[in-house]
């Protein structure tokens, strides 16, 4: 996880650890609304991003090798001008302007100059965290100081905080507000919608958001303060219950990341905004320009389930596995692993399944369901506890002398003539079924992993 994000998740991950936080990570991006520049249709391939961040009406996304890739309305070179390279480890997009930080902390920027938000940007290093209003930016040092240049207007650049207690700020069109260190919100700038007089107090906040005319920010116990102008669907459509990891604001809407990994947007919905915002799981960031957003949807193979180790039903040889594991086996070890790899998302690429800690040169075989058995505790056959209520099979498959076997190719040889061996939507449940006669209780010579839940993506 690159530094800012560390920084801006530490509170928000930590103080909501009661709930369930969905996986931090990379994964492709999604894009909705607005398509008049490629916006949408343009969005950059790939399952390796770590960030995404919109402007006006260009996007761009940072990977994990550090590169950056910008697309949409090429304005001023916002998007053609994008430095090529590794090295980079945030990248902010707003307005016509990116900017974007190397490793050692400088701050790289480019595209419209008209605001001196390129030619005025910082040369020292340092920093830790980036951000834009529509003519100005801000950039926040490992100091806990900030640095505003742009265009000054109601104090927006002159009136920034002088204190060294700050984690992390956004900008509007002449306002911006900051989190202190201590959970503490500051704003300066134009206040003709109370963005400044209206800040909330208390010292309870993990992240904030600015666009426009208004204020986003988050409380540790995942709800949202809102404060400042919009459309009365943007200002009464704020979400009143907690449960939210992270927000961000665009320029008539607001967006929310909901523990569960899934996306919730509001205010208004000019170029489907807000009502084409994807829905399922497994989101880690979002961003929104004017009338489209970006989401970046992490790999997300799914969740271990059904164990052998006591926390289900019992295992029939009464010799539970450990752990996270299917009932014990003769390998001595105590019991099969199932785990996988890749990500969840349809056609199938990159998705595998691995099984370990069964006996060695041992066959067996992946069985699939869309149910679980004894709703997730599983049912005694064999000598283990079967998960899933089988629909298909795999073709068989022998584990290598240490009781190790990766089950890769979903495409071919694996499950080559079950055409249905992943559906989009729901839950399905595998399964590693595999031959133990050297230790059997039942006479079934036969045992079970844990079992592994996916829900699949188009």
């Amino acid at each position: 996880m690159i530094l800012n994000s560390m920084i801006r998740l530490n509170c928000a991950v930590l103080a909501l650890a009661t709930l369930t936080t969905p996986l931090w990570g990379q994964g492709r991006i999604v894009a909705w609304g607005d398509d008049t520049y490629g916006q949408v249709s343009g969005v950059p391939q790939g399952d390796d991003f770590v960030k995404v961040s919109t402007g006006t009406q260009h996007a761009s996304a940072l990977r994990s090798d550090g590169s950056i890739v910008s697309w949409g309305r090429d304005v001023f070179g916002s998007v053609s001008n994008t430095p090529a390279g590794p090295g980079f480890t945030e990248v902010v997009s707003t307005g016509w302007v990116t900017m974007a930080l190397k490793e050692d902390g400088a701050v790289v920027t480019w595209g419209s100059d008209l605001d001196r938000q390129v030619s005025h940007s910082p040369t020292d290093i340092g920093f830790i965290h980036l951000a834009g209003g529509r003519y100005h930016s801000l950039a926040v040092h490992a100091d806990g100081t900030i640095t505003a240049w742009g265009r000054n207007e109601d104090g927006n650049v002159s009136n920034a905080p002088t204190s060294a207690d700050l984690a992390d700020a956004e900008g509007g069109i002449r306002h911006s507000v900051a989190l202190r260190q201590d959970g503490s919100l500051v704003a300066w700038g134009a206040d003709y919608a109370g963005q400044v007089t209206n800040v909330p107090g208390g010292s309870d906040f993990s992240k904030t958001s600015a666009s426009n005319h208004h204020c986003l920010a988050l409380r540790f116990d995942g709800t949202i303060a809102f404060w400042g102008g919009g459309s009365s669907a943007l200002v009464n459509g704020t979400p009143a219950s907690g449960g939210f990891l992270d927000i961000a604001s665009g320029a008539i809407s607001a967006i929310a990341l909901r523990a569960d990994g899934s996306l919730y947007a509001w205010g208004g919905d000019v170029g489907g905004v807000t009502s084409g915002a994807p829905t399922g799981t497994g989101f880690v960031d979002m961003s929104l320009g004017d009338q489209f957003g970006v989401a970046l949807q992490a790999q997300n193979p799914g969740a271990p389930t059904c164990f052998g180790d006591g926390s289900g039903a019992s295992c029939p040889c009464a010799t539970p596995g450990l752990q996270g594991e299917g009932c014990a086996n003769s390998g001595g070890q105590g019991g099969g692993t199932l785990s996988a790899s890749g990500d969840a998302f349809l056609p199938l690429t990159n998705f595998g399944l691995h099984v370990t800690g069964i006996p060695g040169s041992k066959i067996g075989l992946c069985v699939k369901g869309s149910a679980q058995m004894a709703g997730g505790l599983g049912a005694p056959v064999g000598d283990g506890l079967l998960c899933t209520a089988p629909q298909l099979r795999s073709q068989v498959i022998q584990s290598d002398s240490t009781g190790n076997l990766d089950m890769l190719d979903w495409r071919g040889q694996s499950f080559g003539s079950y055409p249905n061996a992943a559906n989009a939507g729901g839950a399905t449940y595998y399964q590693w079924w595999y031959r133990d006669p050297a230790s059997t209780c039942s006479g079934s010579g036969f045992n079970f992993t844990n079992a592994w839940e996916v829900t699949w993506e188009l």
